[in-house]
């Protein structure tokens, strides 16, 4: 099968590959920019969706939690979520008009930047920090709200602190992914 490659035949295809690199013909260019694009399109609208799912239930949480630490909880918790649906909406897919064989591997180098970008660096930390203040305050809160559950609920804190490391080990790969993309492409383009 093809699949089925030793480890000594992997190292020999990986160095085959630096000095035959894979061409790109335009229309796989086409073809993995459309796909690129239909992908970013369901991602914002599915994040976009759960953003709004979860601004409502946060702004539900501050009417029924009198706790001033929920309270405070909740509208930083709506506002970190917000400015993540911002920027979902702001880093969706750019429609590209039809363009020639060069324009449209310049447009999807493009495209694949700036989502590579937004899986890392500023991007990525903004969100991370505008979103994690709240849960946790709201989750301190709730302890204090409610002390016999105080034990429980700081293990559930704990658990809670576990997200931000998941999530930026996935968006770093993410951005990885983008970033080979990139190469294949870069090199494909000086040697077509």
């Amino acid at each position: 099968m093809p699949g089925d490659y030793l480890p000594d035949d992997l190292k020999n295809l990986w160095q085959e590959l630096e000095t035959k690199p894979v061409q790109l013909s335009p229309e796989r260019v086409r073809r993995e920019r459309e796909m690129l694009g239909k992908g970013i399109r369901r991602r914002s609208i599915l994040g976009i969706g759960v953003c709004l799912f979860l601004m409502a239930a946060w702004t539900f949480f501050f009417f029924i939690f009198p706790n001033v630490l929920q309270r405070i909880g909740s509208i930083l918790t709506v506002a970190g979520v917000g400015y993540m649906a911002l920027q979902l909406r702001m880093c969706r897919a750019r429609t590209a008009i039809d363009t020639g064989e060069t324009d449209c591997a310049t447009f999807y180098r493009d495209e694949l930047a700036r989502q590579r970008d937004f899986h890392r660096g500023k991007w990525l930390w903004s969100r991370l920090l505008t979103f994690m203040p709240g849960p946790m305050i709201w989750i301190l809160g709730f302890a204090q709200a409610f002390p016999r559950l105080a034990t429980g609920i700081h293990l559930e804190l704990e658990a809670f602190l576990v997200l931000p490391i998941v999530a930026v080990l996935l968006n770093l790969r993410l951005a990885r992914k983008y970033q080979r993309r990139i190469d294949a492409l870069d090199q494909s383009q000086r040697n077509g």
